[in-house]
């Protein structure tokens, strides 16, 4: 009888920690939700450049900005506003316009053909959306509230 009562608590236990397993960690949802936001603004800006003919697809910061804002606690959605304000945020922002053009100007200085050049930033950033998305969706299920 002990045996058995031991089992069961030793099995309830199990139960009660594997849902627990998943806790808020601000600092690696972070970490995923730049990632995810910065390369959804190159994509966006990607589409509006004269590569957006290579994009299928339709990107908006402001709509993964409030993605992410509805996974972050109350503390941290108040540090997210504060940091879309700050200087620093603006800066990552208009260094994906200088990526874009640099990387499109660098190719025409190559003699590279703007649909090479496209495909290749394409390309890029295509791989780098997936791993920012994977890592975005892996923190939304392991460390947000």
């Amino acid at each position: 009888m002990k045996k058995l009562l031991l089992l069961l608590l030793l099995s309830l236990g199990l139960i009660g920690s594997s849902t627990s397993l998943a806790e808020y960690n601000s600092y690696k949802l972070g970490q995923a939700a730049g990632g995810y936001a910065i390369i959804n603004d190159i994509f966006e800006k990607l589409t509006k450049s004269e590569c957006g003919y290579a994009i299928n697809k339709s990107y908006s910061l402001n709509e993964t900005l409030n993605e992410i804002f509805l996974y972050l606690n109350n503390e941290d959605r108040e540090e997210f506003i504060a940091f879309l304000d700050s200087e620093k945020f603006k800066n990552d922002l208009a260094e994906n316009d200088s990526f874009i053009s640099g990387t499109i100007n660098a190719g025409k200085k190559d003699g590279l053909d703007e649909k090479t050049i496209c495909g290749m930033l394409v390309t890029i950033a295509s791989v780098l959306y997936q791993e920012a998305q994977s890592q975005w969706d892996y923190a939304k299920e392991h460390y947000s509230k």
